[in-house]
């Protein structure tokens, strides 16, 4: 017996020795990630790592990692290998293109978001570099009380097209060096407005380009009820057409229309009134929308990176978003008779910009519109159990 207890004691030695060394290497692999202000190669991948989002950026003199804080809900938060896309040029500029533009001082110097200290310090700057593209160069930013990369949408006035990129220069294909182009900002905290309406497009969502290093067309096969919803008229239910919508998307049903409609009545929604953010996520976590019932609504950063990093995790697949739109505003390919406030479930990007469910299809907005139009966004989490009503 002694023999025995003394072999079962060396086994249990050498079992909490293996478990001693495991737990030690993984402290090491833990602590040997990347850190804000290491030295980084230009092109790196951006990292998501924990609830950071490191980005490889430039100063005068050398690339290094900057990180910023990338909002998710537990149980839908990436893991520390996945790469995030983040916005960049698809396509890389000559050298010789270059016109070393004069940006001292081109940043604002007060403000909540990214802008310029006046418009003529944007210095835009067109350079044909073939016979059928052009080169677009500008001077940065600056958001003294901003937070996060600052990325820029370049919009063209002719045709809506669109360049998103946390460079200060692109390239645009099949357009006119005599056309006009309107130019944003925009950063965790927002973007720098245009004084002009979103830029009209057709809503025409586009095919995903395999040679461009950001594009996920999300379940693209889709359909989707109207749940009485229609463009740009309709009943007030958005925001519950929304859900439907996203629960067809995120967990693969698709709620009864009827049901919808009268649940949309039952949170007290009419054909004229619409419902807030918080009765329509009460509603959803205390009665249910379309069979599911709300565990959390995480607001989520409404930048374009944080939106595609979002979209990129299998685990969150879509976000609901909310738009406001003023009289005249164009949304993807609509143009809007009264000023409103819009909910819809974003499920993919093109490098035009966010494809988005509402109206019983799937429409393409360009991030131009996006940036000027979006409000909140919201990864969701579904409770596993029905909530007792009291």
């Amino acid at each position: 017996m002694p023999l025995q207890k003394f072999v079962k004691g060396i086994i249990l030695v050498f079992i909490l020795a293996i478990m001693l060394q495991f737990v030690t290497e993984v402290q090491v692999i833990a602590s040997t990630g990347i850190k804000n202000g290491q030295s980084c190669k230009k092109g790196s991948k951006s990292v998501v790592q924990k609830d950071l989002l490191f980005q490889c950026v430039s100063n005068a003199k050398s690339w290094h990692w900057r990180s910023s804080r990338l909002n998710t809900a537990a149980g839908v938060a990436p893991t520390s290998t996945q790469q995030a896309n983040i916005p960049v040029s698809p396509l890389v500029l000559p050298a010789g293109s270059d016109p070393v533009l004069a940006c001292t001082g081109s940043g604002e110097t007060s403000g909540d978001h990214p802008g310029w200290s006046s418009k003529e310090s944007i210095n835009l700057t067109l350079v044909n570099v073939s016979s059928a593209s052009y080169g677009l160069y500008w001077c940065p930013a600056a958001a003294p009380n901003g937070q996060g990369v600052i990325s820029y949408t370049v919009t063209s006035s002719i045709d809506a097209s669109t360049c998103e990129t946390t460079q200060t220069s692109c390239e645009m294909s099949g357009v006119a060096g005599t056309q006009e182009f309107e130019i944003m900002a925009t950063d965790q905290t927002g973007s720098y407005l245009s004084s002009s309406p979103a830029i009209q497009n057709s809503g025409s969502p586009l095919l995903c380009n395999t040679h461009v290093n950001f594009c996920n067309p999300g379940p693209g096969y889709l359909t989707f009820p109207t749940y009485g919803n229609v463009a740009p008229q309709g009943i007030g239910d958005c925001t519950f057409a929304a859900v439907a919508d996203w629960e067809e998307i995120a967990l693969g049903t698709v709620p009864d229309p009827e049901l919808i409609q009268t649940e949309f009545v039952d949170a007290g929604g009419t054909d004229s009134q619409g419902l807030t953010d918080t009765q329509v996520f009460n509603f959803w976590q205390s009665h249910g929308i379309g069979g599911s019932y709300l565990n959390i609504a995480l607001p989520f950063y409404t930048d374009p990176a944080h939106l595609m990093s979002a979209l990129d995790d299998t685990r969150i697949k879509a976000v609901i978003a909310s738009l406001n739109f003023k009289k005249g505003q164009n949304f993807a390919g609509v143009t809007l008779p009264d000023s409103s406030y819009h909910w819809v479930v974003v499920d993919g990007y093109t490098p035009e910009g966010p494809l988005v469910a509402t109206w019983g299809k799937t429409l393409q907005m360009t991030w131009q519109q996006w940036n000027l139009e979006v409000v909140s966004m919201w990864g969701i989490t579904i409770s596993q159990r029905v909530p007792s009503v009291s």
